[in-house]
C-alpha cells in the first residue's frame, strides 16, 4: 500500500495551496488531460487559477478538461455541473470547455459509456482533481463501489442527495452519470482536496480506516501517486 502526500495548510491559503499543486502536476505533461470536480471545496482553486490566468502568471490554454460526472437533471439548472463549470472553469480566459456528460441524453447508459470512450480515445486522465463526500464517494461513486467500477448511470444515496438539497431544493435529483473508480484510479496522478469541519470524519476514515467499498475515497491509497491537500479543520485528527 502506498502513503499519501498530505500537504496540510491554513484555511486562508487553501486555494492558493490547490492551484500550486495542481499546476505543478500538470507541468511537463503536453496538453494534460485533466478531470475537473464540482462542490465547494474546489472553489478556491477555480478561483485562484483565474486569477492567475488574468494576471499572466499561468496558462491553461493546453488542458483538455473532463467533467468526472453529472446530475440526472437540467443542464440549464443553476445547480447543476454543467453551470458549475461555466461559472467556474469555462470562465477562465483562454481555457477549452470542459467535456461533459449529457444528461439528457434518452439513453442515459449509453451515454456514460459514450463519455468514457471519448476519454479512453483522447488518452485517458493524466490528473484528476477529486472532493471527497461525505460519505467517502469519489465523483457519484457511492459506498458499495468495487474498485474496478467503470463509468455508468447511478442511483444517488440519500446523503448525498440531501448535501446537494441546499442548492437544488425539492428539485434534487436522484440519479447522476459518473466516471468510474477504475476510470479515476487510472489518473497518472490524483489531487485530493478536502476543507472544512464537516470533512474531518470522513477524511480520517478515508486516509486511516480500512481500505475497500464502503469508504470508495480509501481506494486512494493503493494509488501510487496521490497528493492530499486538507486545510487544518478537515485535518484535524490525522496527526
Amino acid at each position: 500500500m502506498t502513503s499519501v502526500d498530505i500537504r496540510l495548510v491554513p484555511s486562508a491559503s487553501f486555494g492558493t495551496a490547490s492551484a500550486d499543486c495542481l499546476l505543478e502536476c500538470l507541468r511537463d505533461v503536453p496538453a494534460p488531460i485533466l478531470g475537473l470536480p464540482t462542490g465547494n471545496s474546489p472553489v478556491p482553486m477555480y478561483e485562484e487559477l483565474r486569477r492567475r490566468v488574468s494576471s499572466g502568471d499561468a496558462d491553461l490554454s493546453d488542458v483538455q478538461p473532463f467533467a468526472i460526472d453529472e446530475y440526472v437533471g437540467p443542464r440549464s439548472h443553476p445547480c447543476s455541473n454543467h453551470a458549475f463549470f461555466a461559472r467556474y472553469w469555462n470562465a477562465i480566459a483562454g481555457t477549452r470547455p470542459v467535456q461533459e456528460f449529457d444528461p439528457a441524453s434518452a439513453r442515459l447508459d449509453d451515454e456514460a459509456t459514450r463519455f468514457a470512450e471519448g476519454l479512453a480515445a483522447a488518452g485517458g486522465l493524466d490528473v484528476v482533481v477529486l472532493g471527497i463526500g461525505m460519505n467517502g464517494h469519489l465523483a457519484f461513486n457511492e459506498p458499495g463501489s468495487p474498485r474496478d467500477s467503470v463509468a455508468r448511470l447511478v442511483e444517488l444515496e440519500p446523503s448525498t442527495q440531501e448535501s446537494a438539497r441546499a442548492c437544488w431544493g425539492d428539485d434534487v435529483p436522484s440519479r447522476g452519470l459518473t466516471l468510474g473508480l477504475r476510470d479515476l484510479l487510472a489518473a497518472r496522478r490524483v489531487l485530493l482536496l478536502a476543507n472544512g469541519p464537516s470533512k474531518r470524519q470522513i477524511v480520517r476514515r478515508a486516509l486511516q480506516g480500512a481500505v475497500g467499498p464502503e469508504c470508495p475515497a480509501s481506494f486512494l491509497r493503493d494509488h501510487p501517486c496521490v497528493t492530499a491537500v486538507l486545510d487544518e479543520a478537515a485535518a484535524a485528527g490525522l496527526f
